[in-house]
């Protein structure tokens, strides 16, 4: 943008020359591994270990695993990367296809299926989740419920009348919600009717004219009356079989006439309460006529009923959206147990349980049942998940090269610096690892793996045929205060969280790594051997220390030091970093010339940090790379702790 000063003066600001490199990371640990819970064949970016723990859960005992013969590894191998300073770490858990989820199948009271519950993540953490059903502690709350067609009846009854229930109603023609008064058709619950000169009357609603306004409903299943001696026993119960509706004379012995009109409890005359309490619960109705924008609710069964003319009318695209409160008598509680964790649903039956389930739980996902579904869950039950005959979860240990090859390609695209394949050895991943690295070196995401030797021997360790300054062979195994001993796979973790809390530019060499023991210790002269054939070996000393950091590439490679490898890395990303501003801008003369002091400042930094000696820069590109957006950077870098000269051409789109 070019501003006036003063007349015939102007400044030109080029934002070329205000581009710096962004900060590039050096520590990010990939650690691919089996577990006995958490997502498989998903990127997890760590907090800490303890989130760790919380995600993958505890691993096995590995001297006695889980199915047998395949200890876990992610979580042994995620304790020695925290252990030794690693505060970046992205993890992935395997398994191979035996893997199950732990399942547990709710009853009703007559053993039929309702709804499955199934762990979200496979393994046997699943088999420690508790279901417990139980009678509802409060009452249900129905929200959302749409009807499309059917309106004459909402799909829960037991409704407690509440300021809280809401019905809309969506006019498909209008486009209109509209909210609806709700009025109720009730039950009287647990009434204590007193006798008014020997007889015995419903406390119902009259008109000024004493006619009942609210007459008792015919319902069976709601109707009952209960007479109870002075200590509290019932004497006589009337409900379904032994009460009878309408005016007339006195019933039989145990049954009892109800008149809807007054109210009316009519007792057999050898029955008639003296001292006794009487108790009534029962349907009452709702005479008045229903005006437009109103609903009338029958609480006990979740029947609808609206005005002449006003009901919805599927054909015109009508619907109606209801949220109301079921009364917990007719509701189950439903809690699932893991540790510490604790979940809870109230629900009338199986179909909503599953749906809350769903919207909320961390742990479980349910399906209901196609056929019971719409049944209420047993009560007083207790279980774990595959008990009976339910399934158990299992872990999928064995997971092998084509799980390992699966989870490293989560991270294939993702910015990683150090690669651990947990608890898999040279020989058995050795290849795998490799192939990752050469493919992430190719799409500049450059990494370097760390990897256990197999075997316990020295003579195993020197036996491997890893070559390569990408890969970092380590030795010996770990030993524990109870004689119970890892292989080196957990070392090559443990130096793994070595490497990342350290600069680039700075050796493992006599670096003191922070695991409790080793299965073995080399002398002199084994160490000697081992230096020759690549393999970083940790050895007693004042602690434990490296011998000598170095890859596997062999000696007199520029490679074979780690810090080399690093820094040379470092250097790559910087140069992507700082260029990555110029996409798009112009690519000439003036332009790649502020580049290459972008370029040179962010080189400058890396001698300061003294992880580089010296260098130089060329930003060049020919007509065509111009014309194609193409500039051509070449370094010659001088790294520390190294008398090569490392000449780098790249090629930036």
């Amino acid at each position: 943008m070019v501003e006036m000063i003063i007349p015939g003066t102007y400044i030109t600001v080029r934002s070329e020359g205000l581009i710096a490199a962004g900060r590039i990371a050096t520590g990010i640990v990939g650690v691919i591994g089996t577990a006995a819970s958490g997502p498989v064949g998903e990127p997890m970016t760590l907090s800490g270990f303890a989130q760790a723990r919380e995600i993958f859960g505890l691993p096995d005992r590995f001297a006695q695993p889980e199915d047998g013969s395949h200890p876990l590894t992610l979580v042994r191998s995620l304790e020695q990367i925290y252990n030794n300073g690693a505060s970046s770490v992205v993890a992935v858990r395997v398994a191979d296809p035996s893997r199950t989820h732990a399942t547990y199948t709710i009853q009703d009271n007559a053993a039929r299926p309702i709804v499955t519950l199934t762990a979200k993540t496979p393994g046997s953490w699943g088999n420690s989740l508790q279901v417990e059903m139980s009678d509802a502690e409060d009452d249900c709350r129905i929200a959302g419920e749409t009807l499309t067609t059917g309106f004459d009846q909402l799909r829960y009854g037991s409704i407690l009348p509440s300021a809280e229930n809401q019905i809309r109603m969506f006019r498909g023609i209008t486009k209109l919600m509209t909210p609806l008064n709700i009025l109720y058709k009730r039950v009287v619950k647990n009434e204590v009717v007193r006798p008014v000169g020997g007889r015995f009357f419903l406390a119902l609603q009259k008109d000024n004219g004493g006619t009942v306004t609210t007459p008792v409903e015919t319902v069976d299943a709601v109707n009952k009356v209960v007479v109870r001696g002075s200590n509290g026993q019932v004497v006589r119960e009337y409900g379904t079989g032994k009460l009878i509706y309408g005016a007339g004379a006195a019933p039989d012995a145990d049954s009892l006439r109800i008149n809807p009109a007054t109210g009316e409890l009519i007792f057999a005359a050898t029955q008639v309460p003296t001292t006794e309490t009487v108790t009534a619960t029962y349907a009452i109705g709702y005479s008045p006529a229903l005006k437009n924008g109103e609903v009338l609710i029958t609480t006990w069964n979740g029947d609808l009923d609206f005005a002449s003319g006003d009901a919805p009318n599927a054909a015109n695209g009508d619907r109606l959206i209801a949220n109301y409160i079921v009364e917990r008598s007719a509701c189950v509680q439903v809690r699932l147990v893991v540790g510490a964790s604790v979940e809870k649903w109230t629900a009338p039956d199986g179909r909503w349980l599953a749906q809350q389930v769903n919207q909320s739980s961390q742990l479980v996902t349910a399906a209901a049942n196609a056929t019971h579904g719409g049944l209420q869950p047993a009560t007083n039950i207790s279980a774990y998940f595959g008990t009976g005959s339910n399934t158990p979860g299992s872990n999928g240990a064995g997971a092998g090269a084509d799980e390992y090859k699966a989870g490293l390609e989560t991270i294939a695209n993702q910015l990683i610096n150090i690669v651990v394949l947990a608890g898999q050895d040279a020989d058995q991943m050795g290849s795998v690892l490799l192939a990752h690295l050469k493919a992430t070196e190719e799409t500049d995401y450059e990494r370097i793996g760390v990897i256990g030797a197999s075997g316990a021997t020295v003579a195993d360790f020197l036996g491997h045929d890893l070559a390569d300054g990408r890969v970092i062979l380590v030795a010996p195994g770990l030993a524990f205060a109870d004689g119970s001993t890892l292989p080196p796979t957990y070392t090559a973790a443990a130096i793994a969280g070595l490497i990342a809390s350290l600069p680039v530019q700075t050796s493992l060499t006599n670096k003191p790594v922070n695991v409790s023991g080793l299965a073995l210790n080399a002398n002199r002269g084994q160490q000697e051997q081992l230096i020759k054939r690549n393999v970083l070996t940790i050895v007693p000393k004042l602690g434990f220390r490296v011998v000598k950091g170095l890859t596997t590439a062999g000696e007199g490679d520029p490679f074979s030091a780690i810090p080399t490898r690093r820094i040379v890395d470092y250097a790559k990303y910087g140069v992507r970093s700082a260029a990555n501003p110029y996409i798009g801008r112009l690519n000439n003369e003036r332009v790649r010339g502020a580049l290459k002091a972008t370029l040179d400042a962010f080189l400058t930094r890396m001698v300061e940090d003294e992880a580089l000696t010296g260098y130089e820069l060329e930003v060049s590109a020919t007509r065509a790379q111009e014309i194609a957006g193409e500039v051509n950077v070449v370094m010659t870098l001088q790294p520390t702790f190294s008398i090569d000269f490392i000449r780098v051409t790249m090629n930036l789109k």
